[in-house]
């Protein structure tokens, strides 16, 4: 008798919206919110850059965290199969999953070295603010040395002096090697707390969101009860007005006119709200179908924002302490990135009176921040690929047993980071991942949605899941317009939109399609700048040009028979040699390059 297939047990859904929230916000509240956006401000016009950033949280993030939860919660799908929506666009899913195989990787290698840090903290004198250690140099001055020296004695030894906290994050913690070619062994240290970290990763997500869903409660919560804390000592020591004055106090709004601190917004949102990562996918999947996701937007993008700018006092208040007790500015001592968190704070920290009880908290708060991503990203992960094959992993013994692989086979893959070169291969990892890749993704996400798939059709997807009327009628007060008067309507659209096809279909009927066509490929003789003493500036634009000082792919375009605006003289040159002039960029060898 043939025994029955089993069934794949039911998605698991979270037990109330709350925690569906707060994790959420453990997601997107990381470790980039303590020190990345604090750095940004200081470094692109303090407060100004809250103008840039709030921008872009409106009108690009909030979007599209808003459509990333619409539709993980509409299909009850995580990132792969919800592109079902379109299976030639499906690689957006496994894109999504390979951004973040990759930064659960590096991610819990920072959690590791905070760890590290943790269990250090607890000693009478925290071992980054003294030297004379086995790990330390000649070059190497302590606090008490620099307390003595004046301010034209500190800038003349800048850069020939290094401070104990420095070579403690190097030279004890990392053992760095020399580049990233010379990996030199692994660290044992870094490779017993990395897998610490997975143990716990593992044990947080051995329910899934059951279990992911209670310890939000904590992961969410502690770093808001910690910064907190960090913010009311740091404001009662001396200098901390000093490093709140760098931070949000200068307010430089000439900034505003640089393309790059537009940028540099744009990316820290998608880094804030964890967007195009598939995570936000993941977790609304598991959300009621009729949850109100409008308003988790809303909230979610308000916590991070709030978020962003808190924790930044906690960092300048420390900064500014430290930099008054060394005798020097703040942006001396200012750095973004992991030099932040494991060189200049803790030395910040040494500084402070109990100093090993405030480090004690403030790396808890890290492996907290940290824990409460890396929850969220192996779980997007391992849900994703559980939905693929839940035909064959239908069991609950099952799951648990792919769990611990999953999270096994990653601390494997993490000891390349954990070796004395891996913080440069982490380092390649962070700088080649964040932004771009997201970026490329949420752009074809766009595209599929609003233009592939149709708005219209998400519109009424959403109005479904909301319990709203479907495309509501047009009304005038209690008047409910007959379906033939709405014709007027798209009459009054086509009366102004027509003309463009129209002008389109006139041209081309009257000048010839391929006249036309081949006429359009170039651009307008008037096109450029609007002033004759700015299109002087360049060939392209200037009156009389001189196919000598054209480029290849300029001249690569003009055939003899364009209607194109040179002088005679330009002419016979083209004529009389067209093969010594005219040469596509394609046939040049990518080897000169």
């Amino acid at each position: 008798m043939a025994t029955a297939e089993v069934a794949p047990p039911e998605r698991k859904q979270w037990s109330n919206p709350v925690e569906f929230f707060l994790t959420l916000v453990a997601f997107a509240v990381g470790l980039g919110n303590v020190w990345r956006f604090p750095y940004l401000c200081f470094k692109n016009g303090g407060g100004a850059f809250l103008i840039p950033y709030t921008l872009m949280l409106i009108f690009i993030g909030a979007p599209v965290f808003y459509l990333e939860l619409t539709l993980g919660q509409f299909t009850s799908s995580g990132p792969l199969a919800v592109w079902k929506v379109n299976p030639l666009l499906r690689g957006i899913g496994y894109a999504s999953l390979a951004t973040n195989c990759f930064l659960a990787l590096y991610y819990n290698v920072l959690i590791a070295y905070c760890f590290y840090y943790l269990v250090a903290s607890f000693q009478m004198i925290v071992p980054w603010s003294t030297c004379g250690n086995w790990w330390n140099t000649a070059l190497c001055t302590d606090q008490a040395t620099l307390a003595n020296l004046s301010r034209t004695d500190l800038a003349l030894m800048k850069n020939m002096t290094s401070s104990p906290s420095e070579e403690y994050f190097y030279r004890r913690v990392l053992q760095i090697s020399s580049g990233v070619d010379n990996v030199d062994g692994i660290v044992t240290h870094l490779v017993v707390a990395l897998a610490v970290a997975w143990l716990i990763c593992f044990l947080a997500l051995s329910k899934g969101v059951q279990s992911l869903g209670k310890i939000a409660y904590f992961t969410a919560l502690f770093p808001y009860v910690m910064l907190t804390v960090l913010i009311i000592r740091g404001a009662t020591l001396s200098g901390a007005i000093e490093g709140v004055k760098f931070y949000m106090g200068t307010v430089n709004l000439t900034v505003l006119k640089s393309p790059s601190v537009w940028k540099e917004a744009c990316t820290q949102v998608f880094y804030a709200l964890s967007c195009c990562s598939g995570g936000l996918i993941a977790m609304a999947s598991f959300n009621d179908f009729n949850n109100n996701v409008y308003r988790d937007t809303i909230s979610i993008c308000l916590v991070t924002w709030f978020t962003s700018i808190f924790g930044g006092f906690a960092i300048f208040t420390v900064l500014g302490h430290m930099a008054t007790k060394m005798g020097v500015s703040v942006a001396d001592v200012a750095k973004g990135g992991p030099g932040l968190a494991f060189v200049v704070f803790p030395e910040g920290l040494s500084m402070m009176p109990f100093a090993p009880l405030w480090c004690v908290l403030f790396f808890l708060m890290m492996c907290t921040l940290g824990f409460g991503s890396e929850f969220s990203i192996m779980e997007t992960v391992m849900a994703s690929i559980i939905d693929e094959f839940k035909t064959y992993l239908n069991t609950p013994k099952k799951i648990i047993i792919f769990r611990f692989t999953i999270s096994f086979v990653f601390f494997l893959l993490g000891l390349s980071m954990v070796t004395r070169g891996g913080l440069y291969v982490l380092n390649i990892i962070d700088q080649y991942l964040g932004g771009f890749p997201w970026l490329i993704i949420g752009v074809v996400e766009l595209y599929c949605i609003g233009w592939v798939y149709g708005v219209d059709n998400f519109c009424d997807d959403i109005a479904l899941m909301l319990g709203e009327e479907r495309r509501p009628e047009v009304t005038l007060d209690d008047y409910i317009y007959p379906s033939w008067a709405l014709t007027l309507g798209w009459l009054v659209v086509i009366l102004c939109l027509g003309w463009i096809p129209y002008i389109f279909l006139a041209e081309i009927c009257g000048r010839g399609t391929w006249g036309i066509i081949k006429e359009a490929r170039l651009p307008h003789v008037e096109w450029g700048p609007a002033r004759d003493e700015h299109r002087q500036l360049s060939i392209r634009y200037a009156n009389t040009v001189d196919p000598k000082k054209l480029s290849m792919q300029t001249l690569s375009t003009i055939d003899i028979g364009d209607s194109y605006d040179l002088d005679r003289a330009a002419i016979e040159i083209i004529a009389a040699s067209p093969k010594l002039f005219v040469k596509r960029l394609s046939d040049v060898s990518s080897a000169r390059f």
